[in-house]
């Protein structure tokens, strides 16, 4: 079973630089990240920001909401079913 860090990483990752960026644009409406963490921030310093942040339930939630809003919903859709893939497991 993959971390909620890799699955988060895992999303990140696999975006085109211009997608990064407008998920990193809407993070910033979630709350306490600054922008001038933001701004520099590569994947993986994204999701320790947002890991710390918020937890791994609701990064997961957030990186959900943002994925659809910027139309990336074959990414949503892949974390969504590995997040709960790795719930199941918790539970078995």
């Amino acid at each position: 079973m993959a971390s909620v860090r890799q699955l988060l990483y895992d999303a990140l990752e696999d975006m085109e630089e211009e997608h990064f960026k407008k998920f990193k644009s809407f993070l910033r409406e979630h709350g306490p990240i600054p922008a001038s963490v933001l701004e520099k921030a590569n994947t993986s310093d994204t999701v320790d920001q947002m890991l710390d942040r918020f937890g791994p339930e609701r990064a997961v939630k957030i990186t959900l909401d943002i994925l659809k809003k910027i139309n990336q919903n074959n990414l949503a859709e892949q974390l969504e079913n590995k997040h709960k893939e790795g719930n199941k497991e918790k539970i078995l």
